[in-house]
């Protein structure tokens, strides 16, 4: 499933998402489609789950319709204490993990109810609603300088400044253009640069040629208090190379670098 294939944050919220599970006997040649309702887990606050998976190919829209209309039908006869989040899925084989999300006509990975309001909005409609103006005078345009330097062993690491606050927390990767290699290391900033571990091929000497350095941040809510003070409770003092998920702002740039 999507990541929102990734991770589903408590309370700022990221959600790339639940992990899709058919109910047992579903079938193409017994059913039109199946829906999978699932109660909030521990530690994920109060967000419940509906899974719509169809096994014939529909539109964009018809899968937004079909999606509201089960989550009024769910809302009335269980009425979720928090958000509920609805998906849809095209499963059309039986093999475990074939199934695709189906993109909402915005482009959206999902819809998502809210029992205070009674509404059901796309993920980037509710994105949008929840984002918030940057606090006055505290606007930062997010600023990086970025080297890569080698190692007398061979090995090469990502060096770089930044006007960032100090203590925040962020993600580098680092990818050969044209190969498979990747590697990752999270960094914090201290005092205006980072610094990443040394990376290698394998405790090899990596290879010259031209690389992506990405550069990203977590949710502003895993952040310190203090760096929230800073970037804003939701990311809202942060303008430039950004993302934005469910109303929160974070860090995504990536630099292409040629190794020295």
């Amino acid at each position: 499933m999507s990541s929102l294939l990734k991770l589903l944050s408590v309370l700022g919220i990221t959600i790339f998402a639940c992990s899709q599970t058919m109910a047992a006997g579903y079938s193409s040649r017994t059913h039109n489609y199946a829906i999978e309702y699932l109660k909030p887990k521990a530690g994920m606050g109060d967000i419940s789950i509906i899974n719509i998976t169809v096994n014939r190919k529909i539109t964009a829209s018809e899968a937004e319709r079909l999606l509201k209309e089960e989550i009024q039908k769910a809302a009335a006869l269980f009425p979720p204490k928090g958000e509920l989040m609805a998906y849809a899925w095209i499963e059309t084989n039986t093999v475990a993990g074939s199934e695709e999300m189906i993109k909402l006509p915005d482009g959206s990975n999902f819809l998502i109810y809210s029992p205070k309001t009674k509404k059901a909005q796309t993920e980037k409609q509710y994105d949008i609603s929840k984002q918030k103006p940057p606090q006055a005078g505290k606007g930062i345009k997010v600023d990086f300088s970025l080297e890569l330097e080698r190692g007398t062993d061979g090995r090469v690491r990502i060096l770089g400044t930044t006007n960032l606050p100090h203590g925040m927390t962020l993600m580098t990767g680092l990818r050969k253009v044209g190969a498979k290699y990747f590697a990752q290391d999270n960094v914090e900033v201290i005092n205006g640069r980072i610094s990443t571990t040394w990376f290698s091929d394998g405790g090899k000497a990596l290879s010259s040629g031209a690389y992506e350095v990405r550069i990203s941040s977590p949710l502003p809510a895993l952040q310190s208090t203090a760096v929230r003070d800073v970037i804003g409770q939701m990311g809202e003092n942060l303008s430039g190379p950004i993302t934005t998920s469910m109303g929160s702002k974070m860090i995504d740039l990536t630099f292409k670098k040629d190794t020295p």
